[in-house]
Protein backbone atom coordinates (compact mmCIF):
# COMPACT_ATOMS: atom_id res chain seq x y z
CA UNK A 1 0.00 0.00 0.00
CA UNK A 2 2.57 2.15 0.82
CA UNK A 3 4.33 1.62 -2.32
CA UNK A 4 0.99 1.97 -4.23
CA UNK A 5 0.96 5.82 -2.55
CA UNK A 6 4.26 6.93 -3.62
CA UNK A 7 3.77 6.06 -7.18
CA UNK A 8 3.06 9.13 -9.29
CA UNK A 9 0.69 7.14 -11.01
CA UNK A 10 -3.14 6.43 -10.30
CA UNK A 11 -3.29 2.45 -10.10
CA UNK A 12 -5.35 0.18 -12.45
CA UNK A 13 -8.93 -1.00 -11.66
CA UNK A 14 -7.45 -4.36 -11.19
CA UNK A 15 -4.84 -3.45 -8.74
CA UNK A 16 -7.49 -1.02 -6.59
CA UNK A 17 -9.52 -4.43 -6.76
CA UNK A 18 -6.47 -6.63 -5.89
CA UNK A 19 -5.46 -3.96 -2.89
CA UNK A 20 -9.37 -4.05 -1.54
CA UNK A 21 -9.19 -7.67 -1.40
CA UNK A 22 -5.96 -7.46 0.47
CA UNK A 23 -8.05 -5.01 3.50
CA UNK A 24 -10.30 -7.58 3.49
CA UNK A 25 -8.55 -10.16 4.50
CA UNK A 26 -6.98 -8.16 7.00
CA UNK A 27 -10.29 -6.99 7.90
CA UNK A 28 -9.38 -3.51 7.39
CA UNK A 29 -12.41 -1.47 6.93
CA UNK A 30 -10.78 1.76 7.89
CA UNK A 31 -7.64 0.91 5.89
CA UNK A 32 -9.56 -0.02 2.33
CA UNK A 33 -11.71 3.81 2.96
CA UNK A 34 -8.36 5.47 3.17
CA UNK A 35 -6.97 3.68 0.31
CA UNK A 36 -10.36 4.76 -2.31
CA UNK A 37 -9.51 8.02 -0.78
CA UNK A 38 -5.74 7.72 -1.69
CA UNK A 39 -6.70 6.81 -4.93
CA UNK A 40 -9.05 9.81 -5.66
CA UNK A 41 -6.06 12.67 -4.30
CA UNK A 42 -3.97 10.78 -6.88
CA UNK A 43 -6.29 11.83 -9.72
CA UNK A 44 -5.56 15.25 -8.92
CA UNK A 45 -6.38 17.70 -11.89
CA UNK A 46 -8.08 15.09 -13.77
CA UNK A 47 -10.38 14.12 -10.81
CA UNK A 48 -13.84 14.99 -12.42
CA UNK A 49 -12.63 12.61 -15.74
CA UNK A 50 -10.57 9.65 -13.63
CA UNK A 51 -12.83 9.16 -10.45
CA UNK A 52 -16.14 8.20 -12.20
CA UNK A 53 -14.24 5.83 -14.20
CA UNK A 54 -12.86 4.21 -11.23
CA UNK A 55 -15.82 4.21 -9.04
CA UNK A 56 -17.99 2.71 -11.97
CA UNK A 57 -15.06 -0.02 -12.46
CA UNK A 58 -14.44 -0.75 -8.83
CA UNK A 59 -18.41 -0.35 -7.58
CA UNK A 60 -19.18 -4.20 -7.55
CA UNK A 61 -15.84 -4.95 -6.03
CA UNK A 62 -16.99 -2.71 -3.05
CA UNK A 63 -20.57 -3.66 -2.87
CA UNK A 64 -19.33 -7.33 -2.53
CA UNK A 65 -16.65 -6.78 0.34
CA UNK A 66 -19.25 -4.18 2.41
CA UNK A 67 -17.13 -1.34 1.91
CA UNK A 68 -17.62 2.35 1.09
CA UNK A 69 -16.66 5.08 -0.63
CA UNK A 70 -15.18 8.15 0.82
CA UNK A 71 -17.83 10.13 -0.25
CA UNK A 72 -20.78 8.15 0.84
CA UNK A 73 -19.27 8.40 4.70
CA UNK A 74 -18.72 12.58 4.65
CA UNK A 75 -15.13 12.15 4.24
CA UNK A 76 -15.06 14.71 0.85
CA UNK A 77 -16.12 17.56 2.82
CA UNK A 78 -14.40 19.05 5.60
CA UNK A 79 -15.61 17.91 9.32
CA UNK A 80 -17.59 21.16 9.53
CA UNK A 81 -18.39 22.26 6.49
CA UNK A 82 -20.49 25.36 5.97
CA UNK A 83 -22.07 26.17 2.55
CA UNK A 84 -20.59 29.83 1.49
CA UNK A 85 -23.12 32.66 2.07
CA UNK A 86 -21.83 33.55 -1.56
CA UNK A 87 -22.97 30.46 -3.06
CA UNK A 88 -26.20 30.56 -1.69
CA UNK A 89 -28.61 31.51 -4.45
Amino acid sequence: MNDLTGYDSVPEPRIIIAALHACRRLNEYALSVRFLEMVKNKCGNRVDEIWPYIVQEVTPTVAELGCDFPENLGYDKPELFLESVFDVR
